[in-house]
C-alpha cells in the first residue's frame, strides 16, 4: 500500500467512526430532556384528620394491599380505624402513596406541590404548612406504577418518615430491621447536582 491509500483508508475509518458515534451523542441530550419532564402524580385524598396517628409514607400497589395495610395499622394501634380504599384509583395502572404525618400537637396541612422526572426516577415535592388544617393530616397520591419504583419525596418544612412498600414493610419497627437499601445510586445522586 502506498501513502495515499493509507490516508484514504484512515479518512474512511474516521468517517465511519464518527457516523457510528453520532446516535450515541444525540441520545444523551434526549435522556436529559426526558429527565426534566413533569411526572404524572395527582392528589386522590387530602385529609386534615386522618385515621393514621403514626407517621408513615407507604407505597401501595393494589386495593388488597391498601385494605391489609390499613387493617394492620389499626390492629397495631398506629391508626384509630382502617381508612376505606379510594374509589378513584385505577389499581391496574396506578400505585398509591400515603403520606401520613401522624398525630401532631397543632394544625398542619400537607399538599402536592409538583412532580418531576429526574435521572434517577421521580421526585415528588410536598408542601407542609402549620397554622391551619388538622392534627393528623395525610395526603394520598396516585401515580403510574412504573413511576413509583424509583420515587423520592421531598418536603420544604419537615422530615418525612422513611418510604416503604407494603407488604414488605415492617410497620411497628421491631428494632431488627437491618440495613435499609437506598432508592437511588451514588452516581445518580451526583448526576442530580451536576
Amino acid at each position: 500500500m502506498n501513502a495515499r491509500t493509507m490516508t484514504q483508508n484512515a479518512a474512511l475509518t474516521v468517517m465511519a467512526l464518527t457516523l457510528a458515534m453520532a446516535p450515541v451523542a444525540s441520545a444523551a441530550p434526549k435522556a436529559a430532556d426526558r429527565a426534566k419532564q413533569s411526572a404524572s402524580c395527582r392528589t386522590v385524598e387530602n385529609y386534615t384528620m386522618s385515621a393514621w396517628i403514626a407517621p408513615a409514607v407507604m407505597v401501595l400497589q393494589s386495593k388488597a394491599a391498601w385494605n391489609n395495610w390499613n387493617e394492620q395499622m389499626a390492629a397495631e394501634g398506629l391508626a384509630v380505624a382502617a381508612e376505606a380504599a379510594p374509589a378513584n384509583v385505577d389499581w391496574a395502572k396506578e400505585s398509591v402513596i400515603v403520606v401520613a404525618l401522624g398525630e401532631l400537637s397543632g394544625p398542619y396541612a400537607v399538599s402536592l406541590k409538583g412532580a418531576k422526572r429526574t435521572l434517577s426516577g421521580v421526585q415528588v415535592s410536598l408542601g407542609i404548612e402549620s397554622g391551619h388544617g388538622g392534627t393528623s393530616p395525610a395526603l394520598v397520591l396516585a401515580m403510574p406504577k412504573s413511576a413509583s419504583r424509583n420515587l423520592t419525596l421531598i418536603s420544604d418544612a419537615m422530615a418525612l418518615p422513611e418510604m416503604r412498600t407494603y407488604p414488605e414493610a415492617n410497620l411497628a419497627g421491631d428494632g431488627n430491621d437491618g440495613p435499609v437499601a437506598a432508592g437511588t445510586s451514588w452516581g445518580a445522586l451526583k448526576a442530580e447536582y451536576r
